[in-house]
């Protein structure tokens, strides 16, 4: 099967209206925020981005960062209302919002959410977690944690995420975490372990944190490792998690494990926290050695959807184990600064009852926007020697199936591509031997 290099790279916003041949009327209807270039840490470059769909004459980007030991504040800055950046006629818009000599360059978070040029908020200045109000007004936004000194950084299934780690006894349990080799790695499909191993007389257990926020969007997480036989001291946990308290941490589970209950029948569950609400949790069985599962949930604004699925993700759910669906509109948490985490831990911080060490391998993690993605077009090919070279365009954070063909009637699969931007590049180094070579692709579901 032919073979294929990704070659990812951030491109101006006006390209990705010219290649997709559509007016931005047409997309004003769900419109992107995006950020192109993050500093690094302690750096004091521009941080800059770009708005797909928007409206320069109506809309801004409000921006802020989190410097620990201080909280959230307003870039550029306020005098005395906060100052909004604005959005350049082809969509870009840059900022200057750390500031050489200051605590500033050490922020570890960035918030950039696209608004209403009549945005109307009162000044951030300290404050340890954004105001719900904020995000209300936001039409777009983009939450990200930056790497820092002392995060152990890794890439898992396209997106990155940082491992937590603690010198002391934290929760969820209470536990300890390692951000070492031995309780998070990737292995050579792209699958991610989590392990809770027993190394210096303690119990040390794992988690990765998402550095984005992803919001409002079906959440997919493909198990490979069966669910029914985790020892009942021991949980695994698939969620959405904000540290700021409103809507009780913007906190959606899906969990394995029966909460030392061994004699459960039931060894999974779904829940809106908080979880003693009513109708806020659902119990279900993942049948007994399925070692391959998928567990997901679609969060809209006035719901939450669950689903449990044998195997790999269907979107005819004909492979359905469970659902439940949580409709109690006022409840739904909105969406802030949450991030997803992927965990494996010990109830009560208490040791697996047969006093071995657990592992739980996680297959994939897919975010789904909400609504329906253009379809995505290809560039004409730059015919590179025996490589050729193409562009897909598509809309950022859906999936596109790459194929080829030689005859326009048989195809085979190339790759899998996430649109982490709007545009993805790729060279097929493969290419040798063929006479006559077409491509085309797919958005996936």
């Amino acid at each position: 099967m032919p073979t294929l290099r990704t070659l990812r790279r951030v491109i101006h916003c006006w390209r990705l209206v010219f290649i997709l041949g559509v007016s931005a009327s047409s997309l004003r209807a769900s419109p992107i925020l995006l950020i192109t270039n993050l500093p690094a840490f302690q750096s004091t470059a521009l941080l800059k981005g770009c708005v797909l769909n928007g409206d320069p004459a109506t809309e801004a980007i409000a921006i802020f960062i989190y410097v620990p030991g201080y909280g959230w504040v307003n870039k550029p800055g306020c005098n005395p209302q906060p100052q909004l950046t604005p959005i350049q006629s082809d969509g870009s818009w840059s900022a200057s919002v750390f500031s050489p000599g200051t605590g500033d360059t050490n922020a570890t978070r960035i918030a950039a959410l696209l608004v209403s040029t009549n945005y109307n908020q009162p000044c951030v200045l300290g404050l340890p977690n954004l105001p719900t109000d904020v995000y209300a007004q936001a039409i777009s936004k983009v939450v990200v944690t930056r790497s820092s000194t002392g995060l152990r950084f890794l890439s898992f299934s396209g997106y990155d995420w940082w491992v937590k780690t603690s010198p002391g006894s934290v929760g969820p349990g209470p536990n300890y975490f390692s951000d070492a080799t031995n309780n998070v790695f990737t292995d050579s499909n792209g699958w991610l372990h989590l392990r809770i191993t027993h190394r210096t007389n303690a119990w040390q257990c794992a988690e990765i944190i998402s550095a984005r926020t992803f919001g409002y969007g079906n959440y997919r997480f493909e198990v490979n490792s069966p669910v029914d036989n985790l020892d009942p001291n021991v949980t695994l946990g698939l969620f959405t998690w904000s540290d700021d308290p409103a809507f009780t941490d913007r906190e959606i589970d899906v969990e394995g494990g029966r909460w030392q209950n061994a004699s459960d029948a039931n060894n999974a569950q779904f829940v809106v926290q908080p979880f003693d609400g009513a109708n806020h949790l659902a119990r279900y069985r993942v049948p007994a050695g399925l070692a391959d599962s998928t567990h997901l949930f679609v969060w809209e604004t006035n719901r939450v959807s669950f689903q449990s699925q044998s195997n790999a993700y269907s979107s005819a759910a004909t492979n359905l184990i469970s659902s439940f669906v949580f409709s109690t509109a006022a409840e739904v948490p909105q969406t802030g600064d949450e991030n997803v985490h992927l965990n494996l831990w010990l109830v009560l911080g208490t040791p697996p009852s047969d006093n071995n060490e657990v592992e739980v391998v996680i297959k994939s993690f897919n975010f789904v926007p909400l609504g329906a993605a253009q379809p995505a077009t290809l560039s004409p090919a730059r015919n590179l020697p025996g490589n050729p070279q193409l562009t897909i365009s598509g809309t950022p954070d859906w999936r596109y199936d790459l194929q080829v063909s030689s005859d326009l009637v048989l195809w085979q699969d190339l790759s899998s591509l996430l649109a982490s931007n709007n545009v993805i590049g790729f060279q097929d180094t493969n290419a040798a031997g063929w006479n006559r070579r077409f491509y085309r692709t797919i958005t996936l579901p």
